[in-house]
């Protein structure tokens, strides 16, 4: 008896170490897989935290979805005038504390990515196609499909729709006549398009909305960001701050600029600029992106 006792207790044993291990396992492929996804997209994504100052993602009502069909492919992209009510020098050098800042004025403007699939390139291969523009990365994308990410509309076309949930998103919109606007996922692709829309470029949150400076989420922080920015002449802003520039300095290298608009894009490693085929900040490791916006 005491010999069957002996060997249940070692079966016993034996199965609580199977479930130990089992369990283990499970819950370290989770953590993998977690991890995995926290390193999809191409910028260096803000933390979200718990504590009071640190980025916390912006509920809001249902995102606007499904309002009109997507576009397997918008053509071959064509330019906006983007109209200024001043007459200035085409790229003006504003840069600052840290901040590099070049408006634009009255630029044709021609977004890259035009559908879903893979279509990177690198800043070299831009500046070939187009060496007399100001060339900055744009919306963010997923780092293994290449897909492009967020809200995207070009040549008046839908390509991707807002991503489904209650977490406001936000999109720099360039109409057919030139005017800039801010839409948030609250108003579906079906209105924005027919108010207009030709390109829509999506990534963060917006920091100026209508000439109102929105309330700081924690997301622009030390690290290196873009922006996407216009003012009340409809001169347009390609802005980027260096690493450690931080929100307050920012916006106090942008205060006298009177901007209507100023949305945050995909920032990290994927930030890069040129100025007529001379590279003004360069992506950290020479990083190929789907998306770009082309000023000329």
């Amino acid at each position: 008896m005491k010999h069957r006792n002996k060997k249940n207790f070692w079966i016993f044993l034996a199965l609580i170490l199977i479930f130990i291990v089992v369990g283990g396992a499970y819950h370290l492929r989770e953590a993998f897989i977690h991890n995995d996804h926290k390193k999809v997209y191409s910028s260096d994504q803000p933390t979200k935290t718990s504590v009071s100052n640190g980025y916390v993602e912006q509920k809001g009502e249902e995102a606007a979805v499904g309002s009109i069909a997507l576009v397997d492919d918008a053509g071959v992209s064509e330019w906006v005038k983007v109209p200024s009510k001043v007459n200035l020098d085409k790229f003006t050098d504003l840069s600052t504390n840290n901040i590099t800042i070049f408006r634009i004025n009255n630029p044709e403007v021609l977004k890259t990515v035009t559908n879903r699939t893979d279509q990177r390139m690198k800043m070299s291969e831009v500046i070939a196609k187009y060496p007399n523009a100001l060339i900055m990365n744009a919306s963010a994308f997923d780092m293994q499909t290449g897909q492009v990410a967020g809200f995207q509309i070009n040549n008046g076309k839908l390509i991707k729709d807002w991503s489904p949930g209650t977490t406001t998103q936000y999109a720099f919109v360039i109409n057919k006549d030139g005017s800039c606007k801010i839409y948030d996922s609250s108003t579906p692709a079906s209105t924005i398009i027919k108010n207009g829309g030709q390109q829509a470029y999506d990534f963060g949150t917006a920091i100026i909305r209508d000439g109102k400076i929105q309330p700081s989420d924690g997301s622009v922080d030390w690290k290196i960001h873009i922006f996407i920015a216009n003012d009340k002449d409809n001169n347009l802003y390609a802005i980027l701050s260096d690493t450690n520039a931080g929100y307050d300095n920012i916006m106090k290298s942008v205060s006298n600029l009177k901007l209507q608009n100023m949305l945050l894009l995909d920032s990290g490693g994927s930030s890069q600029l040129s100025v007529n085929g001379k590279t003004i900040v360069a992506s950290q490791d020479d990083r190929a992106v789907p998306d770009y916006i082309v000023m000329k």
